[in-house]
């Protein structure tokens, strides 16, 4: 019996470690070659998919569109409908008798005359410089009217250009004041001249004709949003058209080529037959493809983070084909139990883990697919805006007040569609309204509760950290604290001090803040290790560096990040928290003994006393690493004052930039300013001067308490 369970345990384990191993094959075939991660990535989730909807197929008409019948279908009884296909043509129809509608933007008439204007002033200015030679002239009118007239306006008479100027801009304006759409144009340029006084000179009316030219521009665009807006009240005004088939009527004759129409009435009167739809397969099959190449690339451009993070990906993609399975195993043939189904659990769960956009495109990928399998635009709207407005509230879902608060908002959203699309149905009845308000409420309890588990659930397994799981590390009874307090009473304090920085900075810049202040909690527990090599736990005891070499007491000083490792993967400290145990040095040198060796000319090969890295790779693992530096400088100086403590986060925060820790994390120069603003103001909230108590206090007050010992 032992013996078996002992083999059981091997066998899963054999299976952990080959899963483990094909996806760390897969990850590093994706990193030699990046290329392939979009088109594989597409081809894997649109094959999944396509086998999801592929499925259970729906039932199809005995006959399709366009074959011939090979028999006689009477209707077996009366039935009434509403034909799509007609309701869609008689609306087509509607839609395209709608005029195309245009606007006109005055503004262009305005822009035009004050441009055709300021050009009059210039020629002006040119004709009335004395100093200017006449060529000088003509190359400013050429400028303005090109070579033809160039000389008819610089050689009018004084009258004949103050008749130019005072009525040419009003005849401008009225020409523009019309409605001119960009087929007008042309004649409108040449219908300008109509307008000129006939008391103009010819070459008064040259020089006005070629301004016109030059200044006349469409002032009137079509407007496609008005024009689609009175298409689609067109559309929408035009009722559903309603076939009535009575009982024994011929719906379609032996020989006769069967017509959507013909499909309809078989559909609905139960006369169709189950098969294989094979135009309809590849339909869905192609439209698998396009909806994963969209879903594929929106992660790739806009979401890089999960895009690359393979787990993250992986937890999206399975989320989604659980959603779409639920879906195709109840749409067909179940028209109330859709409702029922909590679709927004996709988005919730999704939001937390791997972030609002990602579950955003996931769940309206989800609704596309659900739009697809049902037909139905109300089901594509139950399935998506109820969701989206539960990723919106339920935030980081930090409490389960979060939980319920969204899943409130998610039932009432349910609830919205579901009126709004009461109206267009023409089955609804109290009863059957009665039972879709009751599958909203359910779906979105349900969408509360599977998003709670899922999170915890699918976090756990994929390996992704947690609000929940950060908040059992922040526990000041966490083991590891725990041994942190009672084995190294001053890193602890050290750490402390480090997460409120690292907390108040992460929230200047808008990075995680509770990752920021539990990574500062656990980066130096490497140093329970050796704690009396390390300066903040000796309290007055001999410095045993005092006796070593400059290089071996670098090496026990490094060593905490290697020992800091062993116990976060001991101890199963998640990935985002791991990497703040070596992040927060990165490869920087181990400064004291670096610069003691050096004095005594004992170096040799500085990376001996560098610590082993990486550097911080994360915005947050890069506050960690400042917040470090900057706390344990500051507590050396001798002197707290603002000033001072402000010139020790400057140099700290520039040594760090100026030896390249900060190039692989995501951090601005504008997100450093930021950082150390707020690691001033609490570093001078937490140095600021105490008031000196008086001696004669002091004194009487410690015999008192002697006495009484």
């Amino acid at each position: 019996m032992i013996g078996d369970r002992f083999r059981l345990l091997r066998f899963r384990a054999r299976q952990r470690s080959s899963l483990r191993a094909i996806v760390t094959a897969v990850e590093e075939a994706f990193e030699r070659r990046p290329q392939l991660r979009v088109p594989a990535a597409t081809a894997i989730i649109a094959i999944l998919t396509a086998a999801l909807l592929l499925f259970t197929p729906p039932a199809v008409a005995g006959y399709g569109v366009g074959e011939v019948a090979t028999q006689t279908v009477r209707a077996p009884r009366s039935v009434t409908f509403v034909s799509d296909a007609l309701t869609q043509k008689a609306r087509d129809s509607a839609a395209d008798a709608v005029s195309k509608l245009y606007h006109r933007d005055p503004s262009v008439g305005t822009q035009q005359a004050t441009s055709l204007t300021q050009s009059l002033t210039r020629i002006d200015h040119a004709r009335t410089d004395a100093q200017a030679t006449r060529d000088a002239k003509l190359a400013v009118s050429q400028a303005e009217l090109g070579q033809t007239v160039a000389a008819d306006a610089i050689d009018m008479t004084p009258d004949e250009w103050a008749a130019l100027n005072k009525d040419l801009p009003d005849i401008f304006r009225s020409i523009l004041s019309q409605e001119i759409r960009a087929e007008d144009v042309d004649q409108a340029k040449a219908d300008a001249p109509k307008s000129f006084p006939s008391t103009w000179t010819p070459r008064v009316r040259r020089v006005a004709t070629e301004y016109m030219k030059r200044y006349i521009v469409p002032n009137t665009t079509f407007d496609q949003q008005a024009t689609d807006r009175a298409q689609l009240d067109a559309r929408n005004n035009t009722p559903a058209v309603v076939v009535q088939v009575l009982a024994n009527e011929v719906i379609v004759r032996d020989g006769e080529p069967v017509t959507l129409q013909v499909v309809e009435k078989l559909r609905a009167e139960g006369l169709s037959s189950a098969g294989v739809d094979w135009k309809g397969a590849l339909g869905l099959m192609l439209w698998a493809a396009l909806v994963s190449t969209m879903f594929t690339l929106y992660l790739e451009r806009f979401q890089p983070d999960v895009w690359q993070n393979t787990r993250e990906l992986a937890v999206a993609v399975s989320a989604l084909l659980i959603t779409v399975a639920f879906g195709r195993a109840l749409i067909p043939g179940h028209t109330l139990a859709v409702y029922y189904i909590p679709f927004a659990a996709l988005g919730m769960t999704l939001s937390v883990l791997v972030g609002a956009r990602t579950a955003a495109v996931t769940q309206t990928v989800a609704a596309l697919h659900v739009g697809m399998m049902s037909g139905q635009v109300e089901l594509v709207a139950y399935v998506l805006l109820p969701a989206l407005i539960g990723i919106a509230t339920l935030r980081r879902g930090t409490s389960t007040a979060e939980f319920a608060r969204a899943t409130a908002f998610v039932a009432v959203a349910a609830l919205g569609v579901i009126v709004s699309f009461l109206p267009a149905s023409n089955t609804a009845d109290v009863l059957g309204a009665l039972q879709l308000f009751g599958g909203a409420v359910v779906g979105a309890g349900g969408a509360g509760l599977l998003a709670l588990g899922g999170i915890v659930g699918l976090g756990h397994v994929a390996r992704i950290t947690t609000v929940f799981q950060l908040r059992e590390l922040a526990d000041p009874n966490h083991p590891l604290l725990r041994q942190l307090l009672l084995r190294t009473p001053g890193t602890y304090h050290h750490a402390l001090l480090v997460a409120n920085l690292a907390e108040r900075a992460a929230e200047m810049i808008g990075a995680d803040s509770l990752v920021a202040r539990v990574g500062a909690y656990y980066h130096d527990i490497g140093k329970m290790r050796n704690p009396s090599a390390f300066i903040e736990n000796q309290a007055g005891e001999k410095n045993p560096h005092d006796e070593l070499d400059p290089l071996v007491s670098a090496q026990i000083v490094a060593a905490h990040v290697r020992d800091g490792l062993a116990l976060a993967d001991r101890y199963g400290l998640p990935e985002r928290i791991r990497e703040m145990i070596p992040g927060h040095h990165g490869t920087a040198v181990v400064k004291f003994f670096y610069q003691q060796a050096l004095a005594r000319g004992e170096v040799k090969d500085v990376d001996a006393y560098r610590y082993p890295g990486p550097k911080p790779r994360t915005r947050e693992a890069g506050i960690v690493a400042l917040a470090d530096g900057v706390e344990a400088s500051v507590r050396s100086l001798p002197a707290k004052t603002p000033d001072e403590i402000r010139r020790m986060v400057d140099k700290i925060v520039e040594e760090r930039l100026d030896e390249g820790q900060l190039e692989e994390c995501d951090l601005t120069l504008a997100d450093i300013q930021k950082i150390k603003a707020a690691f001033v103001e609490l570093l001078v909230g937490v140095y600021h001067e105490r008031i000196p108590y008086p001696e004669d206090r002091i004194t009487p007050l410690a015999a008192r308490t002697g006495t009484r010992s």
